[in-house]
């Protein structure tokens, strides 16, 4: 499993081994956004037995920012807002809590592309890309259902429980949330500075959404939960680039101009 630790190592690496070839003032720029399917991962074995997990479909909406380097590699980080959750059935799959939460999503990666041949004169740009990810915690909210009732809740963090069963208590939670993803895709140019690019990414999260005395509780009678879990998120996303060159953009402009800026 991945730590902290090793995200730490990776940017150092990319600061310090591979960046001097961003600085060739060529970046780019875009708007990232798609649909995701996520699964809890539960460490304790009895949890495994005792917990049913659906599928929980989510999306997220970043901004990234990338840059070239040599041997047609780039870096690029992301930033922005993300949605995903849970569903699990429980009490011998009579009981089910679907519970939704909304993160700060931040990632960055090495991202390697390349031409494939398609068939004779035609080819396309295609990628892999590894690097690590955080999420913070912002909220949540859910909803209980059995074959009897049906009741919503908020998420409260640390907090002690109470006769409110509107709201889950979570305790001893980790609101950061650290991974690593691996993606796959490919890029067209629409324009000479437009691109559109599609991923399909895996992220593994490393941490647990509980620590080991982590608690959730809602004061319905019957339920239990096990917040000893990670996530495992599938993502199909869209991004619009843009491109930029500072270095082409002065050209053209004559030492006439420069003179007559410094003059005034």
């Amino acid at each position: 499993m991945f730590t902290p630790c090793y995200h730490r190592l990776f940017w150092f690496f990319i600061l310090f081994t591979l960046m001097p070839k961003a600085y060739a003032q060529n970046f780019s720029m875009g708007l990232r956004l798609g649909p995701s399917i996520s699964w809890s991962a539960f460490g304790d074995k009895d949890a495994k037995g005792n917990f049913n997990t659906q599928p929980k479909v989510g999306y997220l909406i970043d901004g990234i920012i990338s840059f070239p380097l040599k041997k047609n590699y780039s870096f690029f980080t992301e930033f922005g807002f993300k949605q995903s959750g849970r569903r699990i059935k429980f009490n011998e799959n009579t009981w089910e809590n679907n519970a939704t939460y909304r993160f700060i999503d931040l990632s960055m990666a090495l991202r390697k592309s390349f031409t494939v041949h398609i068939k004779k004169d035609v080819s396309t740009r295609c990628f892999v890309n590894i690097g690590p990810n955080i999420n913070y915690w912002l909220d949540g909210h859910g909803k209980i259902k059995t074959d009897v009732l049906s009741s919503s809740y908020d998420v409260v963090f640390n907090h002690e429980p109470d006769a409110n069963f509107h709201h889950d208590y979570m305790n001893d939670v980790n609101r950061w949330l650290f991974g690593m993803d691996l993606g796959i895709g490919a890029d067209a140019n629409i324009t000479k500075f437009h691109r559109l690019l599609f991923e399909l990414r895996f992220s593994y999260g490393h941490t647990y959404i509980g620590k080991k005395t982590g608690t959730s509780d809602i004061d319905i009678l019957g339920f239990q939960d096990n917040i000893k879990s990670n996530f495992k998120t599938l993502t199909f996303t869209t991004c619009y680039f843009f491109d930029f060159d500072l270095r082409k953009s002065k050209f053209g402009k004559s030492t006439k101009d420069k003179d007559i800026r410094r003059r005034r």
